[in-house]
C-alpha cells in the first residue's frame, strides 16, 4: 500500500503552504489542443525549428514594415524586391527583432493572470476574497478567458498580440517616413552615377536599398526615386560640419 494513502497522525502539524508560483510560462490546462502550445512543444523538441521559425517571422515583419514605409513615398516596394530580399528583409533593422521579442513578452504578460490562477488555485481563491483588485486580476471573465473568441486562450491571446504588433509596427515605420518627408530627417547623401563627371545636383535622403535598387527621396522636388544599383558609381554621405567655435591648435614652434 502506498504510504500516501495513510491519514496523517492526529496532532501532526499541517503541511506547509505551497509556495506561490510566479512563472510566466502558460500552463496546458484549457490549451491542450491549442495550435500555439503544440507548436511550442514541437520547437522544444527541435531547437533548430525554433530558430527557423523566428527567422521567418522576423522576415515577414520586415516585409510588412517595408511595405508601409515605402507606401508613404508612393513606391510599391514588392515590385522591386528579388527573392533574396525577402529572406533578409527583417535583419536589415534590429528594431524588427526587438518588436518580435516584445510581442512574445506581451503574450506572456497578458496571459499572466490566467497563468497565476491555474498554477496557484488555492492562493488565487484566497486573494480574490481580499479586495476587488485581486478579483479583477485573478477572476475568470470573458476578458481573461477569451471565451468570446471561441478559440483556446493561448491561441486567442497570440492572435490578438500579433495584430497589435502589426499595427504598432506599421505606425512606427509610417512615422519614420513622415519625418523624412516633412522634417528632412534621415541620412543625407550625394549620388554619383556611372558616366557622369559630377554628382547629381542637390542632396537626397537615403531610404534604403535592395539587391538591385537604391531608393532615394529628393526633398527639393518632393519625389522618390528607385535607381538601379548598376547605374550608381557612388553614394556618399554628407560631410560632418565642423564646429566654427572650435579654437584652432597653435602652430608648432620651430627649433632654434
Amino acid at each position: 500500500m502506498d504510504s500516501s494513502d495513510n491519514p496523517a497522525p492526529a496532532g501532526a502539524p499541517p503541511p506547509p503552504p505551497k509556495a506561490f508560483d510566479w512563472s510566466l510560462i502558460p500552463v496546458a490546462e484549457g490549451n491542450e489542443d491549442s495550435i500555439v502550445l503544440q507548436a511550442s512543444r514541437r520547437m522544444q523538441r527541435e531547437p533548430a525549428l525554433l530558430f527557423t521559425t523566428a527567422y521567418l517571422l522576423v522576415s515577414a515583419l520586415g516585409l510588412w514594415c517595408s511595405y508601409w514605409f515605402y507606401r508613404g513615398f508612393g513606391i510599391s516596394i514588392l515590385d522591386y524586391l528579388q527573392a533574396s530580399d525577402f529572406l533578409v528583409a527583417g535583419v536589415r533593422d534590429p528594431v524588427y527583432i526587438g518588436l518580435l521579442l516584445l510581442g512574445v513578452l506581451l503574450v506572456l504578460l497578458v496571459t499572466w493572470p490566467e497563468t497565476l490562477r491555474l498554477r496557484n488555485p488555492e492562493t488565487a481563491a484566497r486573494l480574490k476574497g481580499r479586495n476587488r483588485l485581486w478579483r479583477l486580476l485573478l477572476g475568470r471573465s470573458v476578458f481573461t478567458s477569451w471565451e468570446a473568441t471561441r478559440m483556446r486562450p493561448l491561441t486567442a491571446m497570440t492572435v490578438a498580440v500579433t495584430l497589435f504588433m502589426a499595427v504598432a509596427a506599421a505606425g512606427y515605420v509610417s512615422q519614420r517616413g513622415n519625418d523624412i518627408r516633412d522634417r528632412r530627417a534621415g541620412d543625407a547623401v550625394t549620388v554619383h552615377l556611372i558616366g557622369d563627371a559630377t554628382a547629381l545636383a542637390g542632396q537626397a535622403r537615403l531610404l534604403g536599398t535592395s539587391s538591385a535598387f537604391v531608393f532615394l527621396w529628393w526633398p527639393a522636388q518632393r519625389r522618390a526615386e528607385a535607381v538601379p544599383i548598376a547605374a550608381v558609381r557612388r553614394v556618399q554621405a554628407a560631410g560632418v560640419r565642423r564646429n566654427a567655435a572650435t579654437t584652432p591648435s597653435p602652430p608648432a614652434r620651430t627649433a632654434r
